[in-house]
């Protein structure tokens, strides 16, 4: 490299100050697919086999939205409850929240109020959260929870509702991008934003 010393076309400090970092957490039951709704979105890839997340797991990606370069982590909090100390500590600082749901499980979409109660005890600060309702791709036989169900449930918290299938990628993005604009929006309008690139 032939730059000299000292001559950085930008202030590295500038550089690092106009970063916007992102931070969404994904909760919801053991095996609604949290996990490969940011594999999804991540790497544009599904996994198949079933494995549960032990704790946490992360993803990160940097994400372009109305010309500002966003970098999001995403963590994905283990639904079972031995972990709920774990999840508990996580919360803090969170930028935006997806509730997931599996349509062909009952017992999932009932344990929406749980979670609820669970982030308004351990969250602060305003945050976007959302509600969706994954492997919507299933044949309509194995659908227990309707559209219009799901809808009321939103409805009746003040959430937005997406429905989405990991193993198709269907909705994944829209629902992610979404929920990115909505957080930048609440920035702006918080006076939180450097400007765009």
């Amino acid at each position: 490299m032939d730059r000299q010393r000292g001559h950085l076309e930008k202030n590295p400090q500038d550089a690092v100050d106009n970063l916007i970092w992102i931070k969404v957490v994904g909760i919801g039951n053991a095996g609604v697919g949290k996990t490969c709704l940011i594999k999804h979105f991540c790497e544009s890839k599904f996994s198949g086999g079933y494995q549960p997340t032990v704790g946490v797991d992360y993803g990160f990606k940097i994400q372009n939205v109305k010309g500002h370069e966003l970098r999001v982590h995403l963590w994905d909090l283990s639904g079972s409850p031995e972990y709920i100390d774990v999840r508990n500590e996580l919360y803090g600082q969170t930028d935006a929240i997806f509730l997931v749901f599996d349509v062909t499980n009952q017992a999932s979409f009932e344990s929406l109020d749980t979670w609820m109660k669970e982030v308004n005890k351990y969250s602060s600060g305003i945050h976007e959260i959302i509600l969706v309702a994954n492997k919507v791709d299933t044949k309509s036989g194995k659908r227990l929870i309707s559209t219009q169900d799901a809808k009321k449930w939103a409805s009746s918290h003040r959430i937005n509702l997406y429905e989405a299938s990991a193993a198709s990628g269907d909705g994944v993005h829209k629902l992610f991008d979404e929920m990115l604009h909505n957080v930048l929006n609440k920035r702006k309008q918080a006076g939180l934003l450097p400007k765009a690139s």
